[in-house]
């Protein structure tokens, strides 16, 4: 069994979803417990969103209980552009599972986000001035891969190249530009050496391993019902909510002011929860998404708002059946599963890269899919 530890819950569904076209069977959880019969067991701890303190304890927690489990190896999955607490994390896998060094390869060239000399480049630019950093909320300070991993890591850190060998810092970064870069740094594999990055370097590292075949893409049937959760704040994605709120499809946003001094937020929770809950009744189909925040620490609402959403979405479901859930952004995605008591999943259908349709172990006839907020929406369910 090979295990795996993501850092977010759309990064543990884009795994998944890799592992399933290439055969193998997948269970994602958000706890570690035995999964007999499981080529891959995946673990989202959502440790990407948290401060670097708790982030250590839980991947210090996560690591030693699937060390108990003996698995073949234990991968690493952060996110391909290096947010959240990258090296902290890395630092904490390596000193549980008493490794001498991670080698951490983000890049995901399919994509167009490769690392060269050091540098990060998202489809053809420099991180910190690509259409990545423009869309997002906070914006990219540097293109440096070393900068990226930051706080204070960077004598702990080595970039290196195809040949070159490993140095005697903990951290290690690997150059790539193309697929075959990516299958060179997969059989550096040793005992000594935690393996870490993106989807695209785990695909690679299944190649390496040289087990399953590729699955036959299956035919897309969406349930009747279907409930699409927007919480990305990526300017692309927002684009995309206008343009099917302009073209007649039922979007229930976020009241602007839901955040503002001396507003009664039960109230509009309700009447934001009343709106969805209309829609699916007579529609059969909702966008929640998030559009205008009145407030001026907007920039630093992300978990409350994605605490919200989760309250409307929790509450909805109680009063309407739904058959699909739709999710986008991965703190927005484990906050809902939380507040609704789901842990464990089955990866069925990778509709596109990143793009994962599951099964819910404690939520027959329900289907969920998740996507990555960076990522772009396939015209199969977006346009269903």
């Amino acid at each position: 069994m090979i295990a795996v530890i993501a850092d977010d819950f759309t990064g543990a569904a884009e795994i998944g979803g890799i592992a399933v076209r290439l055969g193998w069977k997948v269970v994602i959880n958000t706890i570690v417990a035995p999964e007999p019969g499981t080529d891959v067991l995946i673990i989202a701890t959502n440790t990407r969103s948290k401060e670097p303190e708790e982030a250590r304890s839980i991947i210090r927690q996560t690591t030693s209980e699937l060390m108990q489990l003996q698995p073949q190896l234990i991968y690493k999955k952060i996110d391909s552009v290096l947010r959240g607490n990258v090296s902290e994390e890395l630092l904490e896998q390596i000193a549980v599972s008493g490794k001498k060094r991670a080698l951490l390869v983000p890049a995901n060239p399919s994509l167009k986000r490769i690392i060269q000399d050091g540098v990060y480049y998202f489809e053809g630019a420099p991180l910190h001035r690509s259409r990545f950093s423009t869309n997002s909320r906070d914006g990219v300070k540097s293109s440096n891969v070393v900068d990226l991993i930051g706080n204070g890591k960077r004598e702990d850190t080595d970039v290196i190249s195809i040949g070159d060998d490993f140095t005697h810092k903990s951290l290690i970064i690997g150059n790539a530009v193309n697929e075959e870069d990516l299958d060179h740094w997969a059989a550096r594999l040793d005992d000594d050496t935690v393996l870490a990055g993106g989807s695209s370097f785990f695909h690679a590292l299944l190649r390496h391993l040289g087990k399953k075949n590729d699955v036959t893409r299956q035919q897309l049937n969406l349930g009747k019902r279907i409930l699409y959760v927007c919480g990305s704040a990526f300017q692309g994605s927002r684009s995309m909510v206008a343009n099917a709120f302009d073209s007649g499809k039922k979007v229930a946003y976020m009241p602007a002011e839901m955040f503002c001094e001396a507003v009664d937020r039960s109230k509009l929770i309700n009447a934001w929860q009343d709106t969805v809950t209309s829609c699916l009744e007579t529609n059969d189909s909702v966008i929640i998404a998030v559009d205008q925040i009145n407030s001026i620490d907007a920039g630093k609402l992300d978990g409350s708002i994605s605490e919200v959403i989760a309250d409307v979405v929790r509450n909805t479901m109680q009063y309407v059946d739904v058959d699909e859930l739709v999710i986008e952004g991965g703190e927005t995605a484990s906050v809902i599963m939380s507040k609704l008591n789901y842990n464990k999943f089955f990866p069925v259908q990778e509709l596109s890269p990143g793009v994962i349709r599951m099964k819910i172990k404690e939520k027959e006839g329900i289907h969920l899919t998740l996507k990555p907020g960076s990522y772009v929406w396939p015209s199969s369910i977006w346009q269903y």
